[in-house]
Order: C-alpha cells, then structure tokens, then sequence
C-alpha cells in the first residue's frame, strides 16, 4: 500500500504533543504561573486536553493514577523514572517520599482514580512536603474538582493541595475543534487531501461525542487511513463515516423501524458529500419509505 495522504501519522497520535496549543492560551498561562508556585490542578470533562496540557508544561515523572491506584505505588512509579536504579521493593511509602528529591515537578493523572483512603493520604502528604523542607512541584488531573474536593473531604488538605490552584478547561466549542483539526491536519496530512468539508464534518461529530477532541482527532487520523487503504488520494465523507461506524452501531440496533429508515435515507443522500439540503432529504426519505412499505 501507497501511503499518499498520511505524512506523518505520529502527528495525529493522541500522545502527540504538538508544539502550538491553540485555543487555552488563557488558561496555559494561569498553569505556568500555578505549577511555577508549586501547585496546580487541572479539571475537565474527557477530550478537553487536561493531559495535553500538563505534559505541554512537562514534568519529571507522569504517573496515571487509575492505574497505580495506591500512594505506594503513584511513588513507584515516580521513582521509576527519576531513579531508574533505585528499587523501592519491600520499603515503606516514607521512605519513597524521602527520595524524591526537591524541586522534581510530577504530573499525576487521574488522580481522583485512586482508591479514596490512598488518595486523601496522598493528598495531605504531597501537599505538606514544603513543611519538611523539599518542595516538589505537581500538577495533579481531575475530571471534576468539585468532586475530588468531596473525595478528600477535608478542608484542611484541600486548601493546602488545590485550593485557589485550579484551571478549569470547559468543552471545546465547534469553532475550536475545527481550529485544532485544521491545524493538526496541516502538520500531519498532505495539503490536498482534505477540505473544508471533511473539516467540518469531522467537527460535527466530535462535538456531538463524549470525547470531543480526542475523537476528532482519531477519526481525522482513522479517516485519512481508510482513504490511503482505499488507493484514494483525498478523504471523502465516506472515509469519515466509515471511521465512526462502530461508534453508531449499538445506537443502530436500539432504532425504532422509522429512525432506522431515516438514518437510511440520510447515509443514502450523503454517500458522496458531507451535507444534504433538508428538501433533498425529503425526497430521499420518501423513496426509502416506498421502498420499504413505510407511509408517512
């Protein structure tokens, strides 16, 4: 196979980090002030590039906590990458936390994933290092600080951990995604390939979804891999729609009979273009009723 749209599919890899972020200037400057005085929380619904943002600033270590679900085993994972040697089998958590050296900036994940005890002990430790004389810099992810406050449930940790250290990111709007597709597009995709319409396409669904530019991005990067594996030289709709077809088919199987014929009539008016005028529509929704032996 001939790869002729994909110029570098790193590029559209969600672990990518690409070397503008558009669209939270505001709010990547408050973190660089945040992380600058030793601590920062970022909150988010999912696809609002919580992650993204964190490991724009960087960090030391990057720890996900839902899967390292114990303070024993987030500071494992610490020392995993900033002492590589260091084997921690067998040690107390003190004694992890004593090896952490001072000034380290970590990034921790999904932090409100640990399991509720771990994290209110971690909270209250990571939060107090200053105390002892180490200050170690974080920025800890939460899909809602509203309710890791209630998971901590201690005002006394909570303003010494996050309080007044909070960047809320609020979901992309449309306009945004279609910014952040376009530009990813330019860096990863050849320049002919896509157009305005692929672009807004993408940006349809992608509001609509629960992952919101995370989906836009995988399925800008799935969109452009069908076309390629298709011998195709540009994305189609088709190609997109493909790339969200596994994504509708549960939703599919629950239809009653008249929103199936409808979805129907729709794939059939949309097969070569992304939109459809609503008096084409009707045109296409009253044949597919015909054929069907639907009225109405």
């Amino acid at each position: 196979m001939i790869i002729v749209i994909l110029r570098d599919i790193r590029k559209l890899e969600l672990s990518y980090i690409p070397e503008k972020i558009l669209c939270r200037n505001e709010e990547l400057q408050r973190l660089k002030l945040l992380v600058e005085s030793g601590r920062a929380l970022i909150s988010g619904g999912v696809g609002t590039g919580k992650t993204l943002l964190a490991r724009y600033i960087g960090g030391d270590a990057y720890v996900n906590c839902y899967i390292n679900k114990t303070e024993h085993r987030v500071l494992e994972e610490i020392l995993k990458q900033i002492k590589p040697r260091f084997n921690p089998a067998g040690l107390p958590t003190q004694k992890l936390w004593n090896e952490i050296e001072e000034g380290k900036q970590l990034i921790l994940d999904e932090i409100d994933g640990m399991h509720t005890n771990e994290l209110r002990h971690f909270a209250y430790a990571i939060s107090r290092q200053h105390e002892i004389g180490k200050k170690i810099k974080y920025i800890a992810i939460t899909r809602s600080s509203t309710i890791l406050r209630q998971i901590i449930n201690d005002d006394a940790t909570w303003s010494t951990f996050a309080n007044n250290a909070i960047v809320e990111l609020r979901p992309y709007t449309w306009e945004q995604i279609k910014e952040i597709l376009e530009y990813r597009a330019s860096q990863s995709l050849r320049s002919d390939s896509y157009d305005d319409e692929i672009i807004s396409l993408i940006a349809d669904i992608a509001l609509q979804s629960h992952g919101h530019m995370r989906t836009g991005i995988d399925l800008l990067r799935n969109s452009a891999m069908i076309a390629d594996s298709r011998g195709k030289d540009k994305i189609e709709p088709e190609d997109v729609r493909e790339a969200n077809r596994e994504d509708m088919i549960s939703d599919i199987e629950s239809m009653e009979v008249n929103d199936a014929i409808l979805l129907l009539a729709v794939a059939t008016a949309c097969r070569n273009r992304a939109y459809v005028s609503l008096e084409e529509m009707k045109d296409y929704l009253q044949v597919k009723g015909e054929e069907y032996g639907i009225n109405g």
